[in-house]
């Protein structure tokens, strides 16, 4: 258990810059290591020097951030989070980085003091988590680090403005781990009531609205589409429906503003609908056994939203946002639904089961159709929907598809900025034509080609005339191993893209 001062440094240093304020011998030390190329800056990369003399620190870290002129804030949140998900695995107590050094300053200030806090301590806290509450050995428990960011030598502009990025980035980091738990939880813990319980319970406590439909209330919505796929749990269904209403202004001590609604202004309204199958094993199309596990994690959208409106009601932007979670497990039972059922969705239209892996559209149809009668300016849906999306972008980029050209670039300017990544797929009309059935309104699958549009061209059909974007999640969700700042496991993806696109949205409001 130690205490490390960490001095991020830049590929171009040769030498051991001044002004660092260290003992004499970890300055010759950390001089030879550059001079001899021991440290070559590449970002992320860590080298550890123990001081031969008494100092502030036990030990110094270098820690890489790349080229200069490459530095952006991505770059930064990769190096410090991964050095945060070491230190937690070495057990290493506290970690004191160093932000504000004169050789630092004049890049970090190009990216903007705030956002550079809240990257900076978005990053530390994604990568200093670890999910070990089923371990029950103490050896294999490790606590996590604390991480404190020195910027007390900056002008005092810069430091107020770093502390107030920090604080609004702890809140969003705290919401992001906060999925991760619910997605890592084993699916006998985690089922659609325990999930609404928590979803309760984090909305009491972040200030947002709470209302469940249970499946009383799910049959009374004519939801069949979601009811279909429950046929075969005995676990019962349900939907969570969170609201943020803007409240005014913000306190004076809360955290940073994401813009402020002038007198008069329309207040726009933001629907996020989350797809969450606690347990997905394909249903009477079952899936192949090999990774069935990790069928957990197909709540993840749904984690995404619950984690995302935890952190709109402490940010309290003056934008009105409502969080719908449709919630099922999707197994095999005697009840289950079979290939050739057809469904009728909530919308009034009729659906051809003809895979019943297919499921999520499904769950996500109806959820969608309700998220209408808000009147929402824009619809947001995220999914771990399709192995095909995974085939065609990989695990570091989310898919997208949307009916609206100017919604989609908002959507990706905010993962570009929140360092999620999402790339736009075509939704062309023969990819909707696909979905058409011979028997019903719709079919739930139109096959493999061009798997993740055709089943965004499926929702597609029940957002009406709504901006909307879908977010396709499969390869984003979980890391099968350990990967810049997360550890394997769940990542939280969406709820960071969601806050950077609200405060967006937000601003706008402000000048209008």
């Amino acid at each position: 258990m130690t205490k490390r001062l960490v001095l991020p440094l830049c590929q171009e240093s040769r030498t051991f810059p001044r002004g660092a304020a260290l003992p004499a011998g970890t300055s010759r030390m950390a001089a030879r290591a550059l001079g001899e190329r021991a440290f070559k800056g590449e970002v992320g990369e860590a080298l550890l020097l123990v001081s031969p003399e008494a100092g502030e620190a036990d030990s110094l870290v270098l820690l890489g951030l790349g080229p200069q002129k490459k530095l952006t804030l991505e770059v930064l949140r990769r190096a410090l989070g991964t050095l945060a998900r070491r230190a937690r695995k070495e057990g290493v107590a506290e970690l004191e980085v160093a932000l504000d050094p004169p050789w630092l300053r004049a890049g970090l200030e190009a990216l903007g003091w705030e956002q550079v806090g809240k990257a900076a301590r978005i990053a530390s806290r994604l990568g200093a988590y670890g999910f070990d509450a089923y371990k029950t050995s103490a050896k294999e428990k490790r606590r996590p680090p604390r991480i404190a960011f020195r910027s007390s030598g900056l002008p005092a502009a810069a430091h107020r403005a770093f502390q107030e990025g920090a604080a609004a980035g702890d809140v969003v980091a705290e919401a992001v781990n906060l999925v991760r738990d619910l997605a890592n939880t084993p699916a006998n813990d985690l089922y659609p009531e325990n999930l609404a319980e928590r979803a309760r319970i984090a909305a009491r406590e972040a200030g947002v609205s709470f209302r469940l439909l249970g499946k009383a209330e799910l049959e009374r919505e004519r939801m069949g589409a979601l009811l279909g796929v429950a046929q075969g749990s005995d676990r019962s269904p349900c939907m969570v429906v969170l609201e943020h209403k803007p409240r005014g202004p913000r306190p004076a001590n809360g955290p940073a503003r994401a813009g402020a609604a002038r007198r008069g202004a329309k207040v726009p309204t933001l629907a996020l609908v989350g797809k969450a199958i606690t347990f997905d094993c394909g249903g009477l199309s079952i899936k192949p056994s090999k990774g069935m596990e990790e069928m957990k994690f197909d709540m993840a959208g749904g984690g995404a939203v619950l984690g995302a409106m935890t952190a709109i009601g402490r940010l309290r932007p003056p934008v009105r946002v409502v969080g719908i979670v449709p919630a099922t497990e999707n197994v095999i039972g005697g009840s289950a639904m079979r290939p050739g059922d057809i469904l009728r969705s909530a919308s009034g239209k009729t659906i051809e089961v003809v895979n019943t892996d297919a499921e999520g559209r499904l769950i996500l149809a109806d959820a969608l159709h309700y998220a209408r009668r808000f009147q929402p300016d824009y619809i947001l849906d995220f999914a771990t929907l399709t192995g095909a999306c995974l085939v065609a972008l990989g695990t570091q980029v989310s898919g997208l598809v949307s009916n609206d050209k100017g919604l989609s670039r908002l959507v990706f300017e905010a993962g570009e900025r929140s360092g999620e990544r999402v790339w736009e797929l075509p939704l062309y009309e023969e990819f909707q034509e696909a979905t058409k059935s011979q028997v019903a309104d719709l079919k739930n699958s139109a096959g493999r080609n061009g798997g993740a549009i055709t089943a965004a061209a499926f929702l597609s059909h029940f957002v009406g005339s709504t901006p909307w974007c879908h977010l396709d999640i499969a390869g984003t969700a979980w890391a099968e191993r350990d990967t810049g700042p997360f550890a394997a496991g769940a990542t939280g993806v969406g709820v960071r893209l969601i806050c950077e696109l609200v405060e967006t949205l937000a601003q706008k409001t402000g000048k209008h």
